[in-house]
């Protein structure tokens, strides 16, 4: 008969972090047979043991939690073979003709811009609406409202491209200049002058000169100043050769401008002027009088010229001033100082 802690209750005692206070509990629930507490306590004693037993028979140690790996190493997928095939394009940009081909945005993103997508795909998605949507435009679904993204400052959205085409079973936007030409024709005319220059710089880069003066010549009308449409366009296309080549930009203008002839002259200046002083002022002396614009653009020419050279050497600078008709003083004023040039 047990009546309080024996042996075997003390081996319990030291398993059990050596409290004894549980031990003398058990203690309590024996009577004066002692079977079922003796059961009982030994069901208890085994269950303890084998507790504190598993890690040896299992090889292991307490495991420690693992420590969370980071993002980039969550989503990183294993490497795998390219298909030979080419896999299936999705529904977004499918297409079996140009006018297949759509942009639309995400009513439920914050700052969602215009991105390509299937016109069935727009009309059937509730989170889809066209960019430039029409007024009053019904789809044939309802449209769920634009989502509120408060505390947010979206960065403005990229120029969209001046149109879209369906090319070997892909939506994608236009390439060449034939494809950009053929889309000014159906975009609203703010950015009709634009997508001509657009076409018209296309067709220069692709070696066909021509071509890019017929697309700016397509244009008709005048700015509210007076500067045709056409001539501007043939500038814009002069600025891009400029870049790279300012005297065979020089040489396109002579062929193609008139009005204009004198703003394209002295931006040439302008940019060899560092490089060739001598050519610089050579371009400002070709500039003709014509109009009141023309002596001014004959004036900005040596000034320009007069600034590129004022850090390098004061005195040429005073003397190229001297070739301005009108603001002498004031340009030699600005060469004396120079902080503000580039």
């Amino acid at each position: 008969m047990i009546s309080g802690p024996n042996e075997e209750t003390a081996w319990l005692t030291k398993a059990v972090d050596g409290s004894k206070k549980p031990l003398e509990l058990y203690a309590k629930m024996y009577d004066d047979n002692g079977e079922v507490a003796m059961k009982t306590y030994r069901l208890i004693k085994l269950l303890l043991a084998l507790f504190m037993l598993a890690p040896v028979f299992s090889g292991c140690s307490i495991v420690s939690p693992t420590p969370a790996l980071p993002v980039s190493e969550l989503t990183k997928q294993p490497s795998q073979a390219q298909p030979a095939a080419t896999p299936n394009l999705p529904p977004a940009v499918n297409c079996t003709a140009d006018s297949d081909c759509v942009l639309a945005y995400r009513t439920d993103h914050c700052c969602a811009c215009g991105s390509i997508y299937n016109r069935e795909e727009v009309e059937n998605n509730r989170r889809l609406r066209y960019v430039n949507e029409p007024e009053g435009y019904r789809y044939e679904e309802w449209r769920l409202p634009r989502r509120i993204c408060l505390m947010m400052m979206c960065a403005p959205c990229p120029q969209p491209p001046f149109g879209l085409v369906c090319d070997a079973g892909a939506c994608r936007e236009v390439q060449t200049w034939q494809e950009i030409w053929s889309a000014c024709g159906e975009i609203e005319y703010d950015q009709k002058i634009w997508c001509h220059v657009n076409a018209a710089q296309t067709a220069y880069q692709a070696g066909e000169e021509d071509q890019a003066v017929k697309i700016c010549n397509d244009l008709q009308g005048n700015y509210p100043g007076g500067v045709d449409y056409a001539e501007d366009c043939i500038l814009q296309v002069a600025r891009t050769i400029m870049t790279n080549d300012p005297e065979a930009s020089a040489t396109f203008c002579r062929s193609h401008l008139t009005v204009l002839l004198s703003h394209c002259l002295n931006e040439t200046a302008f940019a060899i002027g560092r490089t060739d002083v001598e050519s610089a002022l050579a371009l400002c002396n070709e500039i003709t009088i014509q109009t009141g614009n023309d002596q001014n653009q004959k004036n900005y020419c040596f000034h320009n010229v007069a600034m590129s050279v004022a850090k390098m050497d004061l005195e040429q600078a005073r003397q190229i001033c001297e070739m301005m008709s009108q603001d002498v003083e004031q340009c030699k004023t600005d060469a004396e100082h120079p902080q503000g040039i580039p």
